[in-house]
């Protein structure tokens, strides 16, 4: 979802100012009166009404070089996802947890079918 304009937010905040009241402003200007009380407070901190930026949208990916880390699965496919882990950890210098490598795996489609 796109943050609403700097234009609208300031016109909103320069309504409520003026006199009227959030849920008027809230009905006129078609926007929650939560966002408009965000906003509203936001000002007091910030003395500006810009929306936030620079953080982090979704998780940060520990499996950057996908060939390297296919060529790994075809090495070590005879350990548990626990052992791939730490041994991948050990390979890119990074904390992986056992979680990482099970999505790593789903997304090049690998599967392991262990029988008995």
């Amino acid at each position: 979802m796109k943050p609403l304009s700097i234009d609208l937010r300031e016109r909103v905040i320069k309504a409520v100012d003026k006199g009227m009241k959030i849920t008027e402003a809230a009905k006129t200007f078609n926007v929650c009166r939560r966002v408009i009380y965000n906003w509203l407070v936001l000002r007091k901190k910030t003395n500006n009404l810009a929306p936030k930026s620079g953080y982090q949208k979704g998780h940060s990916h520990k499996v950057k070089d996908w060939d390297q880390f296919k060529v790994f699965v075809e090495a070590n496919k005879q350990y548990t996802i626990k052992d791939m882990a730490i041994k991948w950890q050990e390979l890119i210098n990074v904390t992986v947890s056992k979680t990482v490598i099970q999505r790593a795996l789903k997304k090049i489609d690998y599967t392991s079918k262990k029988n008995f």
